[in-house]
């Protein structure tokens, strides 16, 4: 369990995978397979995120299966019509109460990893927003969510008039873990490689007593896959290190997905906010919402 508060996305990703990495801040380590931390709050003082996906690998078609997974138009164009209401009161003007949205379920082993999000406004704090999360892989999974969320952020601001520049978030996870596939590129992409490197020798002569189960784990992995190329025939190990041959200059990515030129794909906010408007009215009376 930790809080740890940082400026943006991009310093969130890196913030939270180094601190769990190399100050051992997991709570269970399960079979050298995944590092664990439970009921952990992310604090940001601004939604912003210089993150693309095609830096770790994914193409736009990842972001086709995130916006159908976990955004429901409707549920979406319900928020918005609600933050407008409360927006445009002259009583709610110093203050916006928390409007809330599911995202979608999955029918999965374990469910969805995105659970809601809340957004309101107060005087004291500004703009901010509640995520929270069942469960975040960190190092590839949730660098994805991350772009996800700030994307859906921006265009929500666009409608309701906020910038994720004033937009503060607490992200709250259940569980969040690292895992050995994509561990040792994280690693890499932290600028730390010298110390795999350094690593990897030290295993090969058998001086290890300084290293956590977690460390070890992990350096085995950069020698077996990132190196000797191992398991490459597993799609969930090849992605992580083809996306390291790529920040290596080895091999050439499968095409820019710029964060900047996100958009909810299919999704038209201001075509639900008609939908959801004249519903929503329907449940404001006189004091205010029924």
């Amino acid at each position: 369990m930790f809080s740890i508060i940082v400026k943006d996305f991009d310093d969130g990703y890196f913030k939270l995978n180094h601190h769990l990495f190399f100050t051992a801040g997991y709570d269970m380590v399960r079979g050298g397979v995944t590092a664990h931390s439970f009921h952990n709050q992310i604090t940001f003082k601004n939604a912003n995120c210089g993150l693309n996906l095609h830096d770790i690998n994914y193409t736009i078609n990842k972001w086709r299966m995130l916006v159908k997974l976990y955004l429901d138009p409707q549920e979406l164009g319900t928020m918005c019509a609600r933050l407008l209401h409360y927006k445009s009161q002259r009583k709610h003007r110093n203050y916006v109460p928390d409007i809330g949205m599911q995202f979608k379920n999955r029918r999965n082993v374990s469910g969805a990893c995105l659970m809601s999000i809340t957004i309101g406004y107060n005087e004291k704090q500004g703009w901010h927003c509640e995520i929270f999360s069942r469960a975040s892989e960190t190092t590839m999974r949730w660098y994805a969510d991350l772009i996800l969320m700030h994307v859906l952020l921006r265009e929500i601001g666009s409608v309701v008039g906020f910038t994720t520049d004033e937009m503060t978030v607490y992200w709250h996870m259940s569980s969040l873990y690292q895992s050995i596939t994509s561990m040792p590129y994280f690693v890499v992409k932290d600028g730390q490689e010298q110390w795999l490197i350094d690593g990897m020798e030290k295993f090969l002569q058998g001086k290890t007593d300084d290293m956590t189960h977690w460390e070890l784990s992990t350096i085995k992995r950069y020698k077996k896959s990132f190196i000797d190329q191992e398991y490459s025939s597993f799609r969930v190990q090849r992605r992580p290190m083809e996306a390291y041959k790529i920040l290596k200059g080895e091999m050439e990515g499968k095409g820019d997905v710029w964060t900047r030129d996100l958009t909810l794909g299919e999704i038209d906010i201001n075509q639900q906010l008609e939908f959801s408007q004249d519903e929503e009215n329907d449940c404001f009376a006189a004091g205010g919402y029924r």
